[in-house]
């Protein structure tokens, strides 16, 4: 297991090939991957930002957006992927068409997984403005997904998570500078985020040899192997470092 300080090349190592799609399919004594991802060092300090409009719904003061949430060395909202799985288990009925909230100025969950070309639904919780803005990531540029203004609470819109090259989607409000969220594309259901104690479990994998990627938005990907045997388990650790 090793970091890959080449965020975009190790992004791309041991996905599906262009054009191939998942397949669902019953699991016969399928396996489980298991493990934790934790910090070593000091985390970065979360930026701090001004809230500057809707106070009364956004609250006062200054909003610190986490980019790297770490307790007691465990590492948070890391996405965990088995690569290389084309045919096994249905996506999960909440990730077959995940809801992404904004209550109270914040955006909820925020960190999510979205399926690779499927649909997301958005609603505006709050009695005021908010533009939601999404970006593919792309190595180190950013190319919009959509970009939309949802003016009345309660509105609920769906739209689809089309990336093209990135895993990434980031998550802003063009209204409210303070809102940041991530969404990350998986192009199958073998994929976890991480606890606040760092630990995840991915469930009715077929038993066999897979690459496992730890990945994360601003600390980059960690890589490493298993082992899946039939009705057992699996367990992996990745250890992230300041950058």
């Amino acid at each position: 297991m090793k970091g890959l300080s080449a965020f975009m090349l190790a992004g791309l190592l041991m996905l599906p090939a262009a054009g191939s799609a998942y397949e669902a399919a019953p699991v016969t004594d399928g396996g489980s991957v298991a493990g934790r991802v934790l910090f070593k060092g000091a985390p970065p300090p979360p930026k701090r930002m001004l809230i500057a409009k809707n106070r009364e719904v956004c609250g006062d003061g200054y909003r610190e957006v986490v980019e790297v949430a770490v307790k007691n060395g465990a590492l948070e909202n890391v996405v965990v992927v088995i690569d290389g799985i084309a045919k096994g288990k249905t996506w999960a009925a909440a990730q077959q068409k995940p809801l992404l909230d904004q209550k109270g100025c914040v955006f909820i969950p925020p960190m999510m997984l979205v399926p690779k070309g499927g649909d997301l639904d958005i609603v505006n919780s709050d009695p005021v403005l908010h533009n939601i803005h999404t970006y593919e990531i792309i190595g180190s540029a950013r190319r919009t997904l959509f970009n939309f203004g949802q003016p009345n609470q309660g509105q609920r819109l769906t739209k689809p998570i089309n990336v093209r090259r990135g895993e990434w989607v980031k998550v802003e409000c063009d209204a409210h500078d303070f809102m940041h969220a991530w969404m990350f594309a998986a192009p199958s259901p073998y994929v976890a985020v991480t606890r606040e104690d760092g630990s995840f479990v991915i469930a009715d994998v077929p038993a066999g040899k897979y690459k496992v990627r730890a990945v994360h938005p601003v600390l980059g990907v960690m890589e490493g192997e298993v082992t899946v045997p039939a009705k057992g388990k699996a367990e992996i650790t990745f250890d992230f470092q300041p950058k």
